[in-house]
């Protein structure tokens, strides 16, 4: 758009210079009457002769109004009798009738008492850039209007309207056809219009790749321009005939090289459009596709996200529910109700959630229209919440798949350096920590010794001990690594300096979708991760436990064989 809008400048900057030169060349005269205040004329010269369409030289006894005719004659009468009173010169611009498209300037002035001369100077190179120039300016303000419309309206169809609008005063144009592509159905569909009557609505509702002029288009990804179509019978012109329309352009809108859709343009009045046209065209259609594009991407964002604020709060309400069923009813039955439940309900909230984070990323890595930092800080919050609830599903599915399917659960037990395991998890969480201002500790005299784990599920228990010593720690708090050798086992430790976990919660807090009732208000959690701890560790032949302090802190120990 920027390189469109400086072109249009450039433009009218020359024009303004040709008219600069025009007007100093009518400088010279191109013919004059002589007459009297009684409006005789006494002279009149071959070039004046030649403006006003007269042969016959003899001026004797002729009036003034014998060599302009009575349009013309009634347009310089007041002006005459006004220099024959008042003695000072006039002048006027005007087209004389006998040539319309010719336009002449007009200077009477007194020359002596009761003689008076009437100059014709011929301006109409003048004025054919003076158009020139206003046709200029009108593109150059369609060219900012059209940029304010595009940032300031989120409605598609009323940012096209406005456009065509802009677009018809300066290009005579009459009809704008908007088709979006249908990617599931493989065609395209009218979108937006104007122009249209009811019954052309159904002809134009759907078309296929390839069908007329718009379906060419798509399949081609190039524009098609066609003009003096009332003298054409190509048969891609079939569709668009009917309308009466001369000059037709269609253009692809096209996002990274993808098909989104096309626009077109018909003018009734006018039969071709210059060069200059089709580039202001192109480029409000290429300006349209970016925004048309992004709107596209924030409503589908918008509703997917409010589509997983409903099924978020389902989840939770039912969630709820199922607590109550779990504890009036037989644990093994309602856990297995519980678990379809959540199955069913798990699967059906990745998708959405899944678009959401694919939209957000495209959103987030657009640097040819870049977000603004408000809405950078949006979509981070976004972004930030649906990772969180994508990692809580698959927490669920796990859990569900180890209580269903114990199965599929295969370990690839095998002999791995306490420290390197140590360090890798540690590596994991430390941004986590960095964030909440925890301090990280490994105990300086601790020995590297190797155990026998399944390296990845060793790295899920670490991870999850360390995640929740961190979220569960006070201010400016600490959490410490260490470990021990217990006869044929290595026990190591998480200790944290946070709240501590009440005596009468110890026991249960292994147990699937366990809380503790005073957990810090705002931490949001599904009571499954130490679950998940606890089945990954029997899978490794090992055992996981807890003592805690309420007020002091928690420590978790994991014995593993060496």
């Amino acid at each position: 758009m920027c390189y469109f809008l400086a072109k249009w400048r450039l433009e009218i900057i020359g024009v303004n210079s040709l008219i600069q030169r025009e007007s100093e060349s009518i400088r010279v005269s191109k013919g004059f009457i002589l007459f009297h205040s009684d409006l005789t004329v006494s002279a009149i010269d071959v070039g004046a002769m030649d403006i006003l369409g007269h042969t016959n030289s003899s001026v004797t006894g002729k009036l003034l109004s014998d060599f302009l005719k009575k349009d013309a004659f009634n347009i310089l009468l007041k002006y005459t009798y006004s220099v024959i009173q008042e003695g000072t010169f006039v002048q006027h611009e005007m087209k004389l009738s006998e040539n319309p498209n010719q336009w002449i300037k007009v200077v009477i002035y007194p020359i002596e008492t009761n003689c008076f001369s009437m100059l014709f100077f011929d301006i109409n190179k003048q004025k054919e850039l003076e158009i020139a120039l206003l046709r200029q300016t009108e593109k150059l303000n369609i060219l900012n209007e059209s940029a304010a419309m595009l940032t300031s309206i989120k409605n598609p169809k009323e940012l096209l309207d406005s456009l065509f609008h802009k677009l018809s005063q300066v290009l005579d144009l009459d009809i704008y056809v908007n088709y979006s592509w249908e990617k599931e159905h493989n065609r395209l569909v009218l979108t937006n219009h104007h122009g249209l009557c009811t019954e052309e609505l159904e002809t134009f509702r759907y078309l296929k790749k390839g069908a007329a002029v718009c379906g060419t288009v798509a399949q081609n990804k190039k524009r098609l321009v066609f003009e003096h179509i009332d003298g054409r019978e190509d048969k891609i012109l079939d569709l668009i005939r009917p309308l009466g329309v001369k000059a037709y352009v269609c253009e692809p809108l096209l996002s990274f090289g993808e098909l989104v859709g096309t626009i077109s343009f018909g003018s009734k009045k006018r039969p071709t459009f210059t060069s200059e046209e089709l580039d202001l065209i192109h480029s409000i259609c290429h300006q349209v596709t970016i925004v048309l594009d992004r709107m596209t991407k924030v409503d589908e964002l918008t509703q997917n996200t409010e589509t997983l604020e409903v099924a978020n709060l389902h989840l939770k309400e039912n969630e709820r529910k199922l607590r109550l069923i779990i504890e009036r009813n037989e644990a093994k039955r309602e856990s297995k109700t519980k678990t379809n439940f959540l199955a069913m309900i798990s699967h059906e909230l990745r998708t959405p959630l899944n678009s959401i984070i694919g939209y957000s990323q495209v959103l987030e890595n657009d640097q040819k229209d870049p977000l603004t930092e408000k809405q950078k800080s949006r979509l981070a919050k976004i972004l930030n919440s649906s990772r969180h609830l994508l990692q809580l599903i698959n927490n669920i599915l796990e859990l569900i798949r180890i209580d269903t399917k114990p199965e599929t659960i295969k370990t690839n037990v095998k002999s791995v350096p306490i420290k390197d395991a140590v360090w890798e998890s540690l590596h994991s969480v430390s941004n986590n920590a960095k964030e909440k201002g925890i301090s990280l500790h490994i105990e300086k005299d601790v020995e590297d010794i190797s155990i026998e784990i399944d390296p990845i599920r060793f790295q899920q228990v670490m991870v999850n001990l360390l995640n929740n010593a961190i979220k569960y720690n006070k201010k400016n708090g600490a959490v410490t690594l260490y470990w021990r050798v217990d006869g044929r086992y290595l026990a190591i430790f998480v200790k944290d300096t946070g709240i501590g976990i009440p005596q009468r919660h110890q026991e249960n807090i292994f147990e699937p979708f366990y809380r503790v009732n005073h957990a810090i208000p705002g931490i949001e959690g599904t009571g499954i991760g130490l679950t998940l701890v606890k089945q990954n560790v029997l899978e490794m032949k090992g055992t996981v436990g807890v003592s805690s302090i309420e007020g002091t802190g928690s420590t978790f120990w994991v014995k593993v064989p060496i």
